[in-house]
């Protein structure tokens, strides 16, 4: 910058000016809001270049937004009948981590604790499994029980569906084949093999 004009940083004028437009930024269970950032445009040879200051926008925004996402996350699995007590002792937490993460402001969790109660929110029967001290064969059979009751609550939502399922245990294998199709239409509309490693 020379005497309050901003110099372009590829062709070296100073015809750029600072145009300002919003974006989007979003963070899973945190949901999304809009953010004012500043480019600079070179009306010599056209180009476009972020502003400094745009980084801590996002950045500031971002971690409101994690926060929020933490906060959400950790009131369904309330809601779900996970105490922030019963959750700490299962993941092998200090006592009263979930409850600073979610109550103290001035603290931000880590990108791998919201990782982790992201994870666990998605699939709180992993909550079950670590409990259990993540034992292969507790873990198997909470999958497997958590998958028939998916099987059930399909058939249930989705009555005009049929849902066919089916297994076969090899030898370091077992596998479960899953089905749904239209009952009035003879194709299938959907079908997966998911094959779950067998515990030796």
């Amino acid at each position: 910058m020379i005497m309050g004009k901003v110099i372009c940083t590829y062709c070296g004028k100073d015809a750029v000016s600072i145009e300002e437009h919003e974006i989007e930024l979003s963070e899973p269970y945190g949901g999304s809001s809009t953010v004012k950032i500043k480019e600079k445009v070179c009306s010599h040879c056209g180009f476009v270049e972020d502003d400094d200051s745009n980084d801590l926008v996002i950045q500031k925004e971002l971690s409101m937004l994690k926060r929020i996402s933490m906060v959400k996350v950790l009131d369904e699995l309330n809601a779900m009948g996970h105490t922030t007590a019963s959750m700490e002792r299962a993941l092998g937490l200090p006592a009263r981590t979930i409850a600073r993460w979610k109550n103290e402001r001035s603290m931000s969790p880590s990108a791998s604790a919201i990782a982790l109660m992201r994870i666990i929110r998605t699939y709180p029967w992993a909550l079950a499994v670590a409990d259990m001290q993540f034992d292969h064969v507790a873990a198997r059979k909470i999958l497997l029980q958590h998958a028939a009751k998916e099987l059930v609550k399909i058939r249930a939502e989705h009555p005009e569906y049929t849902v066919t399922s089916s297994a076969q245990k090899s030898e370091n294998h077992l596998e479960l084949f899953i089905k749904v199709s239209k009952e009035s239409i003879p194709e299938t509309v959907s079908s997966g093999n998911y094959v779950f490693e067998s515990l030796r």
